[in-house]
Order: C-alpha cells, then structure tokens, then sequence
C-alpha cells in the first residue's frame, strides 16, 4: 500500500521567476473606456505569449524586461498597477500611446538626496540705514523738501553719508556697497545740487530717478540715450540740449561718432554705475573710447565716479585710467568710518574696495534678507517651482511678488507660455469663456430683506471683507506672469518693467538681464531655478529683494549631485537655510481643488488626497498641455536644449560641482513635460526650427517647398503688349495663369507613359 502510494504520488516545483511572473500577470488591471481596455488586454495576452515562448527557450523574460526598464533614458515605471496613476494619471483616457512616449512616475527611480544641516556661518553686515537726515547735509532747501517729503527719502543710508560729502568737495570716487544700498542716489544729489547751483532698465531707471529729483528745478533737463529708441528722436533731444545725459555706452559712442551737434566739450561730470557688469559685457572698448573723447573735448578733466556692488581687477584698472588721486569708499569696511563733522576721508584712510584681508573674497549683504536652499530630484523640479510660485503669489495672504531667474532665452519663453497657460491668467480667460457658454449667471438676492442683511454685516467687517475680495479676486483673475531677457525689444522690455513695477502680486520669469541695476519695488522672493555661474551673479540675483531695508527672501534650487555649491558659497560668508519640499507640496494639496481640471473626464478619477498624488496630478496637467499643442511641445524641445548647453558653460571654479555627466537627460526632459526619450527629442529641432514668436504670438513661418513654385515668365512674355492676342506663331511657349494647370496634367501623363515603355 506504501509503495502504491509512493509511485502514485508527484511534486510540481515551479521557479520563483515563473510564479511572480504569474502574479504580476494576475494583477494587471485595464483602464479607459470599453475599446481600449479590450486592446490592453489584447496586449496582455500577446505578452503572456511572448513570455512562455521566451522561458520554453530558456531566457528569463522578467529579467530582461527589468533590465531594460533600468537602462531606458526615461525610466517606465508608472506602471497600471501603481497607486498615484490609478487614482491621478489619466493619460488621456487609456488612450494608445503614441510611439516613443514614455510616462515616468515622479517618485520613482530618483537619485538619493542627501541630509544636509543648515548651511549658516558668520556673515558680513553692512549698516544700511544711518539714523542721519538729508538736513544735516549741504544741499538747497527745494531738493531737501522733495527728497523727505514727495519721494519719501527720510534717512540716509550709510553708502549716500559716506559718498555724498567725498563728491560735494568736487573729488573722484570709487564706491563699493552692497546692492539697494542706495548707490544712484549718491551720485544724483551731488549731481542736482551741483547743476541748481550754476543754475543750470539702468538707464532707464536712472533717468527716472533724475525725473523725480529735478521736480524743483524745472531749468535743468534731462536727456536718456538707450538701445531700442529711434535715432532721429533722440538727436533732436540733443540739438534743444541736456543737463544731465543718461546712456548705455554703446549708444553714447555712436552718436558721438555721427551726431554732429553732440559737443562734450562743458561736460563737468562722468558717472559710471555697474562698472563690473559693463566691463564683463563687453563695453570695455567703448567706455574707453568715451573717456578718450571727454579728454579730446573738455579743457577741464571732469569730475568722475565709480561705482558697483563688487570692484575687480577690470574695475580697479579702469579706475587708474579715469579717476585722479580718487577715494576709496567702501561700506563693509567698517574700520574706517567717514567723519560726520568734517565730511572728508583720506585716501589712506579707506582700505581699497575689492581687496579683502584673506585669500577669500567675502561679500556682504542685507541682514533683512532670509537665504533658503532646496534639494530636490531633477523630475520634481518643475512641479515645485509651480507649487512655490502659486503658494506665494496667489493663496498666501497678502500676495507677493516674485522673480525666477532661468539660463537661458528658451527656457523663459517656454515656462512662461506654460505657467500662463495652465496656471495664469489665460486658462481664467478660458474658463470664464466656458462659464458662459453653458449660460452660468451670477447669483441675484431673493429679496430686499436679504439685501439689508448682507449691507449690515458688510458694514460691520469693512476690513476683513476688503481682504477676502482681494483674495478672491486674485483666485478669480489667475496668477499674472511676466517675462524678460534679452531677444526682447526694447519695447516689450520698457512695458514688462513698467507692469510688473506697478503690479502687486505676480511672478517675473527673466534671465541675468535683469540681475544688475534694476530696482523692482516691493519684491518678496528671489527664485534662483538655475545655479548662477559664479558668486557674484549670486550676490546680483539675490540683490533684487531686501532693498532699502524692507524683509525679503531668495531660494536656490539644487540637484543632489549639486549640494557642493552650498559649501562654495559658505566659503564666501554667505549663509543659508534648508527649505522643506514638503510644504510646497502640502499648500498645493490644500488647494488642490483651484488647479486646473483634464482636459478629458476619466471614469474612476478620484481627488488627489496625498502629496505624491498632488504633485503627480499637477505634473500631468503640465504634460497634457504639452501633448494638445505643438506649438508648446516645440517650445519645450527649444527648451530641453537650450538648458543643457548651458549647463555646459559654467566656469571652471564650479566646474567640478556642475557636471553634464551628472545629468540624466530623461530626468532632464521629464522637468520640462516632455514624454519622448531624449534620443528623440533632438530631431524636433529640424521640425520646429521655424517656430517664431512675433508679438507674443507663436507662429509657423511657412516653406517656400509648401507653395507650387511659379514658373518665371520669358522675355517675350513679359513684354507682351496689352492689345495682343498672345496666339501669335512667334510665340512657342504657353502662358500659365496658374500653376498646377493643364501644362502640369500633360507632364504627368508623359511621365506615366514613359514608365510604361
């Protein structure tokens, strides 16, 4: 009976890869409606085929597929079965997927971010208000009333006490203080009470400055030469004649090159501001140029100063050219402080701005200013910029203002068509459009009783009411977003400045154009997307908050492989703080129900209710508007591009910490929306090569192979006389109205014949 049952009895041993693989199949679910859920379970099927085929000749197909989900460029591992794609990720509906399109989860598969403490050390403080009133100071009595009164000027600040008596005295200086210190006022009261005693963007925003100062002298004129403006204008400014002359330096040469009414020969002052920035743009040529001429013109060397937030070695050089027996005021050092009661400083007195007692240059900034880094993975990148922007700018209370500073050109124009599109003010436009297709009214009160009671109680909290409504009406209107750089003309640049100025709450996407000299009011956050190329576009950036005393903060973002570059610019005295990604995430979660909706209803969509679902659901609202326009999925290639070829340019004292071999480039495009591999990427640059944008408006410029070629008319034919009949026997060929005409029909049927033989 024993050995019956031994001989009877058999063991089935399955392998580990097999039964998994078996599990794994049983757990695929299908979403979508009815026809694609029947051809992604045709597709299951074939897969189970393949995989049985595959293990009959002993390849494991799991592995395979495991190391070919490790190796692609953008990792495919936001499976059916995940979570966060269940309940967020419609992806157009189960729709079938086009070919190369990958959809990579956020969370998954990203580099480790390393624990990181606050990175804050000692820094260097500069005093920037000194308790001392423009009275104490030389000056007539109408520039004291207009600075204290009407542009509400009522301290000094420590650069204007140190520099304004040096420049009364009629000396050359180098200045050196730290950005919204107040360095254009320094220069433009000597300047103004100099010329009332004879009685006589940067430049842009100095010539405002000079507006608002000669309100009380309305004998002295102001002139302003810049790129962008009509020549003919600007030289009939000049032939009514200027008192005071703001340019750019290579519109000032080339009208002292063609303008003949020009003269320089009573110019008694030359003020050169953002020294540094010239010299690093190129304008070395040109400035010296301008100094040869003033010598060439003027009997009497004039009165010049310089002056900058950081002197280099370019600047001190520049110095020795234009300045004579000059004093050196700089405000971080604090040893030598200028003389209240004298109001004069001695050469010797002053260490030499720019000139630090340690191998280590250290700059200082505003103690007002809060510094926050960032870490997070590349993929999540555009999600919390997105988060961050509609945190403070729309649902925080009250609004901010915030600028994102991007690398390059490309990378402006395509965010901010995005945040536009799917966060601002044209997707409000849209829905409100939508609202009133579908005839959605506004409530009307039942009665008048109802009216009374709403007006008593609106009576009762004036206050409260007023902030609500302006909460809800930014919600209502949308996030306004703004940009700036370079390809811009002057035109656009003038109005983006002058908006955004005026504007209380929004965000302004710009490159380093507007890092130096630009004095934007009242901005709260300085978003640094990209890493500066050196510490001193870093002190620039940051420099646009925190201005004349006010509060202000600025954010870094950085990759795990870029966490080097907060130990760099610790070694510069420049402290910062850790900020949390969890609380960006969170407010977007909070107000999850104000992000725009699919652009498709999907059967089974539930409301996001953790982070990872938030960001996810944001991140495909992104992607979304990418895939149904093309003219956005070119700006988003443009982008890709362009960021990783500056990416390639940093210099090389941060060449070690931002490497492109440390990139991973699906990573890469997966922050810009993109779905495709990078490979693939790279072809649409062919393809939308002829993307142009002319007045905000993206537009296709069409090919000339797109249009039937017309054939050239001969000399008979173009000479042909109106009363001819045109039938003459001189003339062999034919006229052709219009192309693709019987003379097109007979070539082809000549062409068709000849095949045949």
């Amino acid at each position: 009976m024993e050995d019956d049952m031994g001989t009877n009895l058999s063991l089935n041993l399955i392998p580990d890869d097999i039964l998994s693989t078996s599990s794994a199949w049983k757990k695929e679910k299908v979403f979508g409606d009815r026809r694609s859920r029947l051809k992604q379970r045709k597709e299951l099927r074939r897969q189970k085929e393949d995989a049985a085929k595959s293990d009959s000749c002993g390849i494991n197909y799991t592995r395979e597929k495991r190391k070919h989900e490790d190796t692609s460029d953008n990792d495919a591992e936001a499976s059916v079965g995940n979570k966060t794609a269940k309940t967020v990720s419609n992806h157009k509906d189960g729709a079938k997927r086009a070919k190369g399109i990958v959809i990579s989860s956020l969370f998954r598969k990203n580099p480790e971010v390393p624990v990181i403490s606050n990175a804050e050390v000692e820094t260097v403080q500069e005093n920037v208000f000194t308790g001392d009133t423009f009275k104490e100071l030389p000056l007539h009595q109408y520039l004291i009333s207009n600075l204290e009164e009407k542009q509400g000027f009522k301290q000094l600040t420590e650069v204007q006490k140190r520099t304004i008596p040096v420049l009364l005295q009629g000396k050359d200086a180098l200045v050196k203080s730290q950005t919204g210190s107040g360095k254009t006022l320094a220069y433009a009261v000597p300047v103004v009470q100099f010329l009332q005693s004879r009685k006589l963007k940067l430049a842009l925003q100095s010539y405002d400055l000079f507006q608002k100062l000669l309100r009380s002298f309305v004998w002295i004129v102001a002139g302003c030469l810049m790129g962008g403006e009509k020549r003919k204008a600007e030289k009939s400014r000049l032939r009514k004649g200027v008192n005071v002359l703001v340019a750019t330096p290579g519109r000032l040469m080339d009208h002292i090159n063609t303008t003949g009414v020009l003269s320089l020969a009573r110019v008694q002052w030359l003020v050169i501001d953002e020294a540094d920035r010239l010299l690093e743009l190129g304008y070395e040529k040109d400035v010296a140029q301008i100094i040869n001429a003033l010598k060439a013109q003027c009997p009497d060397p004039p009165q010049t100063v310089l002056l900058s937030a950081t002197l280099s070695q370019g600047v001190e050089r520049l110095s020795s050219i234009t300045l004579s027996n000059p004093v050196h005021v700089n405000v971080s050092d604090h040893s030598a402080l200028l003389p209240a009661e004298t109001g004069t400083v001695s050469s010797s007195s002053l260490s030499l701005a720019g000139k630090a007692t340690s191998d280590v240059e250290s700059f200082s900034l505003p103690s007002q200013l809060k510094q926050h880094f960032l870490i997070t993975p590349c993929k999540l990148r555009l999600v919390l910029l997105a988060g961050l922007i509609l945190w403070k700018c729309k649902y925080s209370k009250p609004c901010s203002k915030m600028i994102v500073f991007l690398s390059t050109q490309d990378s402006v124009e395509f965010h901010a068509q995005l945040f536009a599109q799917v966060l601002g003010c044209q997707r409000s436009i849209q829905k409100k459009l939508s609202e009133l297709a579908s005839g959605v009214e506004a409530d009307v009160g039942e009665s008048d009783e109802n009216d009374d009671e709403y007006e008593d109680e609106k009576n009762r909290s004036d206050k409260e009411g007023d902030e609500l409504r302006n909460t809800e009406k930014m919600k209502k209107q949308g996030l306004q977003v703004f940009k700036l750089h370079g390809d811009m003309n002057q035109k656009d640049r003038s109005k983006t400045f002058q908006d955004f100025t005026t504007t209380s709450s929004g965000v302004l996407l710009c490159t380093d154009v507007a890092a130096r000299g630009l004095d934007l009011p009242h901005v709260d956050w300085i978003v640094q997307y990209t890493s500066p190329g050196a510490t001193v576009d870093y002190i620039h950036r940051v420099g646009r908050t925190a201005r004349a005393g006010s509060l202000g903060h600025s954010l870094l973002f950085l990759m795990p492989s870029e966490v080097e570059y907060v130990a760099e610019l610790n070694r510069y005295k420049i402290s910062l703080t850790k900020f949390e990604q969890s609380s960006i995430l969170r407010c977007l979660l909070q107000n999850i129900s104000d992000l725009p909706k699919p652009t498709s209803s999907t059967s089974g969509l539930q409301t996001p209710r953790t982070l990872e679902e938030a960001a996810t659901y944001l991140q495909d609202r992104f992607e979304d508007c990418i895939i149904d326009k093309k003219l956005m999925h070119g700006l988003a290639a443009k982008g890709f591009q362009s960021y990783i070829r500056a990416y390639a340019t940093y210099s090389k004292d941060v060449k070690d910490i931002f490497k492109v071999s440390n990139l991973h480039l699906g990573h890469v495009a997966k922050s810009f929306a993109l779905r495709e591999a990078p490979a693939q990427i790279q072809g649409i640059k062919a393809k939308f090569s002829s993307l142009s944008t002319v007045g905000g408006a993206n537009k296709y410029k069409r090919k000339r192979e797109d249009f039937p070629s017309k054939r050239p008319l001969s000399f008979k034919q173009a000479t042909l006389s109106e009363y001819s009949s045109g039938f003459q026997q001189t003339q062999v060929k034919k006229v052709m109205a219009k192309p693709g005409g019987k003379m097109k029909a007979k070539l082809k049927v000549k062409k068709h014949t000849n095949k045949k033989k």
